[in-house]
């Protein structure tokens, strides 16, 4: 039989397998034991027999479709979407959608209905009885597997009408509502895919996959320093692809884990319990994973940690292209360090940025007279010294359907849900009854374009934001049997329109965790964190291992570039890098470094107990001045680590002992537990807001945040703009600088006058003289 009937017949048998019949009942019971609410991104396990294939049965609930409530239908012809995807190492073998509906007692039975369908394929159509209208109608549709593909949509469409004779498309009775108990039941059959390094990075990290990426790291015993490092640029590079999905890199030290992992190896460092082939050079290879055939293991090797290091930079940069199940690596040009703040992922600040850098010509358009809003993604350095602008500068060019009348229709500009301003459609603006120009419009093939410069308020912006653009179309009524409604309406914003951070200064006040949770930065600064030191115990256990392996994924999802520059130290080599900023990982009593350092923290963790360093006396009063709620800080602080004993992690920020404006970031944590609650709280977005100040403790959910150490300064500024920001926040300083610059005036004025008086007098002496 050639390999193409072989592969043919396997697709065939794996498209047949049926649900056995106890999966089946138990799908079944769960369903009537368990309310259609309560299934959200379950996960349910098939225990067919061992001669079938085994299959999965996921349950998606409409929040994971990307809505957290019902849903509203509107108008004759109103739909919502809602994208899903399935891995790409499993197949549907069946599917449905369970639903619920209520509607407008209003609808004429024979003319309205609801369309179900899938990527525009014909799932269902739902009657709306009348009787039904107020109780509801429950359904479940069967979905074809044939209907799938690599991304999926689910369409509810309601075709509703009221009257028979002309009716308003907009009316107020057309409407559906779609329940929020509404989920997908996927059940999915494992597909085993290649050892090709082509398809990488899937299967260990696949695009189609919206969960938070769990992906184990196999290490040996006691890793060395150098490789180690190597572990850390992989994950970044991960963490980079996973995006705001999260990852988590767990340890695994002793033999291998069930499912897909990354392996690392060198001549003289081998995990336990793991066969390697002989290494020959820089390698990189795919493996199925012995304990868990269907899934992979990705072998990154090196005869020494040079090698490693060659294959580490082959696999995150991508300089060159891979296939079939292994790959020894030659000639890879060595990549150039990294300038500052050139992370890929962070908007130039030193030009104009056009927004077709930052979305697809696809996102900026939009249709119809209700659109979504468009939105533009933007990362920028978070320490961009905004003091005393006016705004960040949008060039904003944008264009749309004509509007037939003057009316109210707008583009409502917004960034981060917050609003900026509303630019008028019409072409005028309606002030006591006259009619005013308010933007440049013109008209090209038949669309209309304006232009139009809008300053970004610069205190909405932080390190990550989202420019929000929502075309609102007034709806003018024309009378009965007039209003009819054409599909005509497009609007777009101009991939050419542009935001400019240029003539921006960095320059920050620190202690800010923010910083350090939401961009990785001081350290991000250089994207390959060539300025950062990362001191690990000398006995790192496999809780500072992943808490290291989990920073470095949030440094790269942060910067969008492998961390190949780090350097990874011993605290006693922390001399040796005065001149760097210090991220520290250690479990109490486990880093001589911290106790050398407690007077500097606002908290000491070790082995005689936990401690926070708040001032007293004199200072507890200049910090009171200062805005600090010492007191609250102290009660907060005392309940969760009261409530917690040692199981809560810490994070802290102050300004480096050996080297001013450089910063040093804590990690730890009275046990190796409460150490990970702060990585497991970086992929929490409602939890990584509370990391605020220069000390966090977490506990689970439990997040408290303060601030009580002294602020410092970090970058440059202009000298006029760093003279009036200094006596702008210190008025003290203020009055005496102009004291001393009124005395130096009158000084001057007095020997000016002086002197003139002096010329004036000898002038007349000479003259009597005469």
């Amino acid at each position: 039989m050639t390999m193409k009937k072989t592969i043919a017949l396997a697709i065939a048998l794996l498209m047949s397998v049926p649900l056995s019949e106890q999966a089946e009942a138990k799908s079944k019971k769960n369903k009537q034991d368990e309310p259609a609410q309560s299934q959200e991104a379950e996960k349910v396990e098939d225990p067919a027999p061992k001669s079938q294939t085994p299959v999965k049965v996921y349950n998606i609930s409409l929040k994971q479709l990307g809505q957290g409530s019902s849903v509203e239908l509107r108008g004759t012809e109103g739909e919502r979407s809602f994208p899903f995807t399935v891995r790409s190492d499993e197949v549907i073998t069946s599917a449905k959608v369970r639903y619920g509906l209520t509607y407008s007692p209003a609808l004429l039975p024979d003319l309205s209905h609801v369309k179900v369908l899938v990527n525009n394929e014909l799932v269902g159509v739902v009657p709306l009885p009348r009787e039904d209208a107020t109780k509801g109608i429950v359904r479940e549709d069967k979905i074809d597997p044939r209907f799938f593909a690599d991304f999926n949509q689910l369409t509810f469409k309601l075709i509703g009408h009221y009257t028979r004779d002309c009716e308003d498309p907009f009316h107020s009775s057309l409407w559906a509502r779609l329940s929020n108990t509404t989920y997908l039941e996927l059940t999915v059959a494992p597909i085993e895919l290649a050892n090709d390094l082509g398809l990488l990075p899937a299967p260990f990290f696949d695009r189609r996959d919206s969960s938070l990426l769990d992906l184990p790291f196999v290490l040996p015993p006691s890793p060395s320093m150098d490789l180690l490092k190597n572990a850390g640029a992989v994950a970044s590079w991960f963490g980079h692809l996973a995006s705001y999905r999260g990852a988590r890199f767990p340890v695994a030290a002793q033999g291998l884990p069930k499912g897909n992992a990354v392996v690392f190896a060198t001549g003289k460092e081998a995990p336990a319990g793991v066969q390697l082939p002989l290494i020959s050079g820089p390698t990189l290879m795919v493996v199925p994973n012995p304990v868990s055939p269907r899934h992979k293991l990705l072998l990154v090797m090196g005869r020494d940690t040079a090698e490693l290091r060659t294959a580490t930079e082959a696999l995150t940069l991508g300089q060159m292209a891979l296939s079939g199940p292994s790959a020894v690596i030659k000639n890879l040009k060595e990549p150039e360090l990294r300038k500052a703040y050139d992370a890929p992922k962070w908007l130039p600040t030193h030009r104009p940025v056009k927004f077709g850098e930052l979305a697809t010509m696809d996102s900026l358009q939009v249709s119809g007279l209700t659109p979504d809003l468009i939105r533009i993604n933007m990362r920028v350095a978070p320490d961009l010294f905004t003091w005393q602008r006016d705004g960040v500068p949008i060039d904003l060019r944008y264009r749309f359907t004509p509007r037939p009348t003057v009316d109210k229709s707008t583009l409502n500009i917004g960034i981060n849900d917050g609003f900026v301003r509303a630019l008028s459609l019409s072409g005028a603006d309606i002030e006591k009854g006259k009619i005013k120009e308010s933007v440049l419009l013109f008209f090209k093939e038949g669309h209309r374009y304006a232009q139009e410069e809008v300053q970004v308020p610069t205190f909405r912006i932080g390190a990550e934001n989202q420019l929000q653009f929502h075309f609102f179309y007034d709806y003018p009524k024309q009378g009965a049997c007039k209003d009819v409604y054409l599909d005509n309406v497009r609007s777009a914003i101009d991939p050419d329109s542009t935001i400019d951070f240029s003539n921006i200064p960095h320059y920050a006040s620190f202690p800010n965790l923010a910083f350090v949770a939401n961009a990785g930065f001081p350290f991000t600064k250089f994207a390959d964190l060539q300025d950062t030191a990362i001191v690990m115990p000398d006995r790192a256990g496999p809780q500072e291992t992943e808490v290291y392996l989990n920073m470095m994924g949030r440094m790269g999802e942060s910067t969008g570039y492998p961390v190949l520059n780090s350097h990874l130290i011993r605290g006693s080599d922390a001399e040796k890098f005065a001149d760097k900023d210090f991220l520290i990982i250690a479990t109490a009593g486990n880093q001589p470094l911290l106790k050398q350092w407690a007077k500097y923290m606002p908290m000491s963790i070790d082995e005689t107990g936990n401690r926070l360093q708040l001032p007293k006396g004199f200072l507890r009063i200049l910090a009171r001045w200062g805005g600090k709620d010492i007191d609250d800080v102290e009660r907060r602080s005392g309940e969760l680590l009261a409530a917690t004993g040692n199981g809560f992690g810490a994070m802290m920020q102050f300004e480096s002992p050996l080297s001013g404006g450089r910063s040093v970031v804590v990690l730890t944590g009275g046990d190796g537990k409460g150490l990970l609650n702060l990585t497991d709280g970086l992929n929490k977005s409602d939890i990584r807001s509370k990391y605020q100040g220069d000390l966090v403790l977490v506990r689970g959910e439990n997040v408290v945040s303060a601030l009580i150490g002294d602020t410092y300064y970090s970058g440059n500024l202009p000298l006029w703009t760093w003279i009036k920001w200094k006596l702008s926040s210190q008025p003290l300083t203020l009055i005496i600088f102009l004291m001393l610059a009124s005395m130096i005036a009158a000084t001057m004025l007095f020997r000016y006058l002086r002197g003139k008086a002096k010329s004036r007098l000898t002038g007349d002496g000479s003259s009597d003289q005469h």
